[in-house]
């Protein structure tokens, strides 16, 4: 029996050595990240928090800044039914206008901001990106702050979202939050922690919405005291970015190389390049049920919110900022508890399946609320399970790319749901306006449930092709660490170099 080729061995691994050190020293760091039970919760809440009470503040600044250039005093203890001046409804026509100019500043450009560093993300590392994002918000913040205090010019308002826009607003957060994730979570872990983030996102995002309310109300509506405490979240999220040790990073960092921009379009098209698998198609349909659910749900509950304005409901402010409250905070809650427990008896494309089919009944019943008041209020509960679908588009997504790939799919991602976020509101309050502005005995306002409701069932037909299309998944057995690999010409073929040396002497 011939004896191994020792010279060989020892060649190998010392080619190999850096990059089984390299392993080792990633492999400990993701460790250190993935013990930890707080990772980029904080900074998730404290943005949305800052996201919340900004597009509350939108309109009611705006509101209350041309009310005063017109020495005006808005009407307030009414309910939304009550009659309105033709000054009252000029102000209300002028604030949506600048309201709308804001909201494109900030939607617009984390498309392509997103995409960008998002991509740039898998080479400098994730953390750098929250640093923009936070610094972003934090000067934003602060420029909102000297408009309330000095009474600066409207346009200024425009220029802070703008700055919002360009650090990534809040979908550039999330996905580079989703991107850290997956780079420490696989499997089961990593759809429960994309879920526990978008829980978070949605009931930070419900709750300060509220709480900003019921400051304004209770404090003679003093817009200086909520937007300083917007610049006090805002600065708390840069610190936690900025301060070692607190969030550690996930991403090996990779030096650019001479041609960033092509290296960083090669690495997103190189997501859809491949077709290995039915990888191109599968990544294709994950994205669109993200988009679909997006282009619903995003604007939805504002929607709803208008149509609770109107006759029959002629809801008052405490209803609205009530309704506003359950439905953000209502689906984040019960997607936290019942993703764990479904996993336990269903796959997660049923729990897709329950998601929407929640969706399509809030849909209906809202669409039936007219017949019974009562039903626009049951309505929320009906729709509990609508948040579920999202995070597991999302972690389907994931894992349809490498490692090194997260951040641009991701990237992807936020385009996606941004493009989704912008056509939302414009597609639903759309079909809603139309119906309004009908005679009064042909409105029908809701035909925009009824419509959204039709636009859920694509989602779920896509959702069924995947499942009937998944790969089969053989029952691979895994071997442990401590399991001995077969021993072959009497060497154990998992052994380190210096123990062949010892059997040889």
């Amino acid at each position: 029996m011939a004896p191994p080729n020792y010279s060989t061995i020892t060649e190998t691994h010392s080619v190999n050595s850096d990059e089984l050190c390299t392993l080792q020293e990633k492999h400990d760091h993701f460790q250190r990240a993935s013990r930890r039970l707080i990772t980029v919760e904080p900074i998730l809440i404290l943005i949305n928090l800052v996201q919340g009470a900004l597009v509350t503040l939108r309109y009611q600044y705006i509101e209350h800044r041309l009310a005063d250039q017109n020495n005006y005093t808005l009407p307030t203890g009414k309910n939304s039914c009550a009659s309105q001046d033709e000054t009252d409804r000029n102000i209300e026509d002028q604030t949506s206008l600048w309201v709308t100019g804001m909201k494109d500043m900030s939607v617009f450009p984390p498309i392509v901001v997103a995409l960008v560093l998002g991509a740039a993300s898998d080479f400098v590392g994730r953390r750098p990106m929250f640093i923009i994002n936070a610094s972003g918000h934090f000067l934003g913040s602060v420029l909102f702050l000297c408009v309330a205090i000095f009474k600066l010019p409207l346009p200024l308002l425009i220029v802070g979202e703008l700055m919002l826009g360009l650090a990534g607003d809040a979908v550039f957060t999330a996905i580079i939050a989703e991107a850290y994730v997956a780079d420490i979570y696989s499997g089961k872990a990593r759809t429960y922690r994309l879920v526990i983030i978008d829980a978070v996102i949605l009931f930070s995002f419900g709750i300060i919405q509220f709480g900003i309310d019921e400051i304004l109300q209770n404090t003679g509506i003093n817009f200086i005291l909520v937007y300083g405490i917007t610049v006090g979240l805002a600065l708390l999220n840069l610190l936690y970015t900025i301060t070692p040790c607190l969030l550690l990073e996930t991403v090996k960092r990779r030096p650019f190389p001479r041609g960033v921009l092509k290296e960083l379009a090669l690495n997103i098209l190189s997501l859809f390049g491949r077709s290995h698998a039915g990888r191109r198609w599968r990544l294709s349909l994950c994205l669109a049920i993200a988009c679909l659910w997006t282009l619903i749900f995003e604007a939805v509950g504002g929607n709803i919110i208008i149509y609770g304005l109107s006759p029959p409901f002629c809801w008052s402010p405490e209803i609205v900022g009530a309704y506003g409250a359950i439905i953000n905070a209502l689906p984040a809650v019960v997607s936290i508890v019942a993703v764990p427990v479904l996993r336990l008896c269903m796959s997660t494309f049923w729990m897709v399946y329950i998601g929407f089919a929640s969706g399509i009944g809030y849909m209906i019943a809202t669409a039936l609320s007219p017949t019974n008041i009562w039903l626009a209020y049951i309505a929320p509960t009906i729709g509990m399970f609508l948040l579920v679908p999202l995070p597991i588009a999302k972690t389907k997504c994931s894992e349809q790319v490498g490692e090194n790939e997260q951040g641009a799919v991701f990237g992807c991602l936020a385009v996606v749901i941004s493009l989704a976020r912008f056509i939302s509101p414009i597609l639903l309050n759309g079909i809603l306006a139309t119906e309004l502005k009908k005679p009064k005995g042909q409105r029908h306002p809701n035909v925009t449930y009824y419509a959204a409701a039709g636009i859920l069932l694509l989602p779920i037909m896509i959702n069924a092709f995947l499942h009937i299309t998944q790969p089969k998944v053989n029952d691979y057995k895994r071997l442990e660490d401590s399991t001995v690999c077969p021993e072959e010409r009497g060497y154990d073929a998992c052994c380190d170099e210096k123990d062949l040396l010892n059997k040889r002497n």
